[in-house]
């Protein structure tokens, strides 16, 4: 780690100790650090003056915003990490963060579900098994792409299931095809049908909130999406997507044909999971966020110094 990923480590630790009341064997446990590492980063803490009574960094207000949050719309927990210069570097500290989470929860013969991202990607990379669990990881969605890359796909399922001693199941299958008939064709084979047994049984699952790009000529836009699906998603006010599923801005799914093209989990099943994980960052993400939320499909928020921010102001309002 560099200096700054030091001093941002150091305050991650200090806030579990001072803040959430966490023991120094719990830290040393979910980070993979020594009791006495542990101890010493405590106490340079406080030699640095990063904690008096309180813990002192760019994020101060992050543990009182959290708890608005999560009082405001029920949910388990709510972990807010910094904003960094770029994307990466935030989905880094989203991964960092995820990582001790997971630990934190997951058990012996859980299952985790995993959707795309590369904020998942550093989340499998900065995994300490320390205690050995054995869990196994499913896909939670087809490929938005014939490129095997990091955020996705095999190899991220098979990292997440090396780092967490279990067996990796994946969807050899693109996220959305052409027809209805074509999906229903797939999902009865042996392999897929497989996984989406195991989907009624998911412990723990974590998904990105993403702000679908509808504009057919944009090149950020969801590149599996046809022209005409655009405009019909356009037509009814979609803001945001979880898994290839779409939602308005009251939270109500926007089924116009397209669902029933996706192979995905079906999102209403993430409801009854009892770690389900949502992922956002950036300010803009708000409005996407807020649908996902009143859609009930999550009980954890993971969203960056930025995206908090707004929310701050959103809870000031209602």
């Amino acid at each position: 780690m560099n200096a700054e990923e030091r001093h941002l480590f150091s305050i991650d630790v200090a806030k579990m100790y001072y803040v959430d009341g966490k023991s120094q064997e719990y830290i040393s446990d979910v980070t993979g650090m020594s009791r006495s590492n542990i101890s010493r980063i405590l106490q340079k803490c406080v030699e640095d003056g990063i904690v008096e009574i309180i813990v002192h960094d760019v994020i101060s207000q992050a543990p009182h915003t959290a708890h608005k949050i999560q009082q405001a719309f029920n949910l388990k927990n709510v972990i807010i990490v910094p904003s960094g210069y770029n994307f990466d570097r935030t989905n880094r500290y989203i991964g960092e963060r995820l990582s001790m989470f997971l630990m934190s929860v997951l058990r012996d013969e859980m299952l985790l579900g995993v959707a795309r991202g590369r904020a998942f990607y550093y989340t499998a990379k900065n995994i300490l098994n320390k205690q050995n669990v054995r869990v196994d990881v499913v896909q939670l969605q087809g490929a938005v792409s014939p490129l095997v890359t990091v955020d996705e796909s095999s190899s991220l399922i098979s990292l997440f299931a090396s780092k967490l001693n279990g067996k990796g199941y994946v969807m050899n299958v693109p996220l959305m095809v052409k027809s209805k008939q074509t999906k229903e064709a797939l999902m009865s084979s042996d392999i897929l049908s497989t996984i989406i047994q195991k989907y009624q049984r998911l412990n723990a699952a974590i998904f990105l909130i993403e702000r679908p790009r509808l504009h057919y000529n944009d090149h950020s836009r969801q590149e599996w999406l046809t022209r005409a699906d655009i405009l019909q998603l356009s037509d009814v006010d979609v803001v945001a997507s979880v898994c290839g599923h779409y939602y308005n801005g009251q939270g109500v799914s926007c089924n116009v044909g397209i669902n029933d093209r996706t192979l995905s989990i079906n999102p209403e099943l993430l409801r009854s999971i009892e770690y389900s994980i949502g992922v956002a960052i950036d300010r803009h993400s708000l409005a996407a966020t807020l649908s996902i939320l009143k859609s009930g499909l999550m009980n954890v928020l993971v969203i960056d110094e930025n995206l908090a921010s707004e929310f701050d102001a959103y809870i000031e309002r209602m």
